[in-house]
């Protein structure tokens, strides 16, 4: 039985077999660019209404009439690939209309050397560039006016034509994001996306290279329950957003010896560069950015333009990640980072990368032959998950308010079809980063779609040995046992903000699956041990010879990784609970119980007052001393005083800063939330360094954008606010503010239920609070002093 979908009448569409036979590298297991176009004719368009389904392997670029539209599909996997859903009407026009698409298919990840396929985050396979698209053009009355479905008999004609231009070069440092691309401007077919009246027409040798594609496949559904190569499924999240923007300023030359060029004041000037020169010219975006670039030349042929992209200033450093200082220090320190290269043909042309970049800084070198260039100042199309940030938190102290900003950019950063750890070098959906990031929409927008795709993904990643993967989608498999029980955190977190109980009940066997593949690694003492794969838990200068792995592992049992499965077995108990399985809920109780029992007992140090990092290592962390109280291992002021012991003892090794959710919620389950404030430290001196999104950590700073250092976007509403929910999905809410040393705070936090504001106030030894609620929702309201409120009606409140 077909499954059906808005694709259901199109079938997929395809170069031909023989076209790669003619080129120089034949053959679709390599990476391959493919044109996609119908033309069709409208007498009139303004009443002309036209809805497009699409969907290519491996990814697309849709055009219509010149204008572009979006990128896909959504990362999917082999049991999902998606398709989007766009209204295009208000971009018809009268007389003829082009729909174009630009395909490019990845070679599979095992064809090719690491870099030279496509992202990792991409899934591909050698089935080479397809489309396949559905929709009609009607009338205001209804009429049929132009059926577009590809592969369909009497629908409008597609072309298709093999690309020529582009070759795909490695960058190491970047391998993760695939290839840059080198580009030779004189076999683009310029202008194939627009009307034949438009300013640009496809030359007449590029029109003889147009042929009829072959159709492939149905769009859904095989005989006999086969599964189709692409089974397809609507697109769960919303489109990314595209907004044009233009570069703020050119940077000085600096260490930077090349001859310089420069597009004026305001860069509104072309740059023209003789024959036989070279000219450069670095641009600021003024923060760090994703979007298309796009570069306009005219004449040039022989020219030759590179563009690289960087996230910040820095240099070389034997530590294999680049040196960094000041962001914008062009002084002491120069642009390194990946780029793509373009050849004029010497018309008026336009060139756009087909994966968006990652940039702060823009750094054009032309380089020309014997003719002239012409180079207008390069504009790009910001992109990423439409993010719409509604809270607010403004405080008496004013390093809080540039902590928000800067988190609040660096959370939107590595937000587009997926979470991603880095949008620069990676992007990739780590679970640890992602559970993070889904806690910081969650404050900021309420937003909870990209969340429960992100926990889907993960739960699909399950392995035959009962583990999920640690990244996913991910054309290259990796395990991170840990990063299985934030999984189950992440679960349990989309039950408090959106009170769904479906997608936890879907979880639960996936959810058994991990705490079972975790008790077959008891050992005889009790413990999970010898857990393999990678057994990271933070980045520690002290573990950075075992890439992040608590030292313990080498000998046996971790403390740290045995908290963190106590604390997974009970966030599993309370989710089973939640959903009507009582009894697993004893079973994952019990578990937890006797773990609990074994670690302490073997960990425990009576002498230091601190739990070492294994029963054979006799170390010191903060970390097993912060997990020990998630686990509950000590309650109340034993609790209390463990984590006093643990700030005031000197030669612990620290909890990176993208532990710090886990320190700062220790230190919150023992009533020591008042030592926060002091440890803002890091986020306050990477503020001195011009970073405008936070990097992977304060030290290694390999990434200047790694959101799971957008820590504030949490801390603020939750503390210094005080706004949590007190039952699941928000059905009764909870206001204690934590006021720290400030005088006052007030602001706004996003809820299912609606907003919550709030306004405090301590002014000569009093305090004062007021605000609203939801009305209706429950609101406990706890002051300083310990004393409750409460608010069965929700609504306004004031309290002195």
């Amino acid at each position: 039985m077909d499954i059906v979908t808005k694709l259901t009448d199109a079938s997929w569409i395809g170069v031909p077999a023989s076209e790669y036979a003619a080129g120089t590298k034949a053959g679709p297991i390599r990476n391959e660019a493919a044109y996609f176009r119908c033309r069709f004719d409208l007498s009139e368009a303004e009443d002309t209404r036209l809805t497009l389904s699409i969907s290519a392997h491996s990814r697309y670029r849709l055009w219509v009439n010149g204008e572009p539209i979006l990128s896909g599909p959504c990362k999917g996997d082999r049991w999902r690939h998606y398709y989007e859903t766009v209204d295009v009407s208000d971009l018809l026009c009268s007389g003829e209309n082009v729909l174009a698409v630009k395909v490019v298919s990845y070679s599979p990840y095992e064809a090719q050397p690491q870099g030279s396929g496509g992202p990792f985050s991409v899934t591909t396979s050698a089935a080479g560039p397809c489309l396949i698209v559905s929709g009609l053009a009607s009338s205001a009355s209804g009429d049929v006016t132009a059926d577009i479905a590809t592969g369909k008999k009497n629908a409008v004609p597609w072309e298709a034509m093999l690309g020529r231009a582009v070759e795909w070069e490695p960058y190491r440092g970047t391998a993760f994001l695939g290839p840059m691309e080198r580009v030779n401007g004189a076999l683009l077919p310029h202008g194939w996306n627009k009307p034949a009246s438009g300013s640009e027409r496809a030359a007449e040798a590029d029109e003889a290279l147009w042929i009829v594609p072959d159709v492939k496949w149905r769009a859904n559904g095989r005989p006999y329950g086969l599964i189709p190569p692409f089974p397809l499924q609507e697109r769960p999240i919303p489109l990314l957003y595209e907004r044009e923007r233009r570069f703020r300023s050119e940077m000085p030359a600096g260490r930077d010896v090349t001859p310089r060029g420069s597009f004026g004041r305001g860069l509104f000037e072309p740059l023209v560069v003789p024959p036989n020169s070279v000219r450069a010219v670095v641009l600021d975006a003024g923060e760090l950015t994703t979007g298309y670039v796009s570069l306009r030349t005219r004449g040039g042929a022989g020219s030759q333009i590179r563009l690289k992209y960087a996230e910040s200033y820095s240099r070389k450093s034997a530590k294999g990640f680049p040196e960094k200082g000041n962001r914008d220090d062009a002084v002491h320190y120069e642009l390194l980072g990946h780029e793509d290269v373009y050849r004029p043909a010497g018309g008026d042309e336009t060139y756009e990368p087909f994966w968006f970049r990652t940039f702060r800084f823009l750094r054009l070198e032309v380089m020309t032959g014997s003719e002239p260039v012409v180079v207008h100042p390069p504009e790009y199309r910001e992109t990423g998950y439409p993010l719409e940030v509604v809270s607010t938190v403004r405080t008496s102290a004013d390093w809080t308010g540039p902590l928000w900003d800067v988190s609040v950019r660096t959370l939107q950063r590595c937000m587009h079809e997926t979470y991603e750890d880095c949008p620069y070098y990676e992007q990739l959906q780590y679970i640890m980063d992602t559970r993070l990031q889904i806690l910081f929409t969650y404050r900021t927008s309420g937003d909870p779609r990209l969340a429960r795709k992100a926990i889907e993904d993960f739960g699909a990643s399950l392995l035959p040995e009962g583990i999920i993967q640690a990244r996913y989608p991910s054309m290259e498999p990796q395990v991170i046992p840990v990063f299985a029980l934030h999984w189950i955190f992440m679960v349990e977190d989309y039950v408090w903000q959106t009170g769904d109980m479906e997608l936890p009940v879907r979880c639960r066997p996936v959810i058994d699956s991990i705490l079972s593949w975790y008790e077959r690694k008891r050992g005889e003492q009790g413990l999970v041990e010898r857990l393999g794969y990678w057994e990271f838990f933070d980045w520690v200068k002290e573990w950075d010879d075992l890439q992040g792995s608590p030292r313990a592992t080498l000998y046996g049992p971790s403390a740290n990784h045995n908290a963190a499965y106590i604390c997974g077995l009970k966030a599993a108990a309370r989710l089973s609970r939640l959903t009507g399985r009582v009894e697993t809920a004893l079973e994952y109780e019990r578990r937890a119980a006797e773990t609990a029992g074994a670690l302490h007992m073997l960990c425990w140090s009576e002498e230091k007052g601190l739990y070492r990092e294994g029963p054979e290592w006799e170390q010191y962390s903060q970390h097993s001393q912060v997990w020990a109280v998630l686990a509950e291992l000590v309650e109340g002021e034993d609790a209390a005083a463990l984590m006093d012991r643990m700030l005031a003892e000197q030669g612990l090794l620290s909890c990176s800063y993208a532990m710090s959710y886990y320190l700062f919620r220790a230190l919150e389950k023992a009533g020591r939330y008042d030592r926060t404030e002091e440890l803002w430290r890091p986020w306050r001196e990477l503020l001195k360094l011009g970073l405008t999104t936070w990097p992977e950590d304060p030290f290694m700073q390999r990434s200047d954008c790694h959101a799971w250092g957008a820590l504030p976007l949490y801390e603020f509403t939750n503390g210094l606010l005080g706004v949590r929910p007190e039952l699941p999905g928000w059905e009764a809410i909870r206001i204690e503010p934590q006021c720290l040393s400030l005088r006052e705070a007030e602001g706004r936090v996003i809820t299912p239920k609606g907003l919550v504001e709030v306004q405090w106030e301590k002014k000569e030894g009093k305090y004062s609070i007021s605000g609203t609620a939801p009305v209706t929702v429950p609101v406990t309201l706890v002051m300083p002093d310990g004393t409750v409120r409460s608010i069965p009606g929700g609504g306004e409140f004031t309290f002195s």
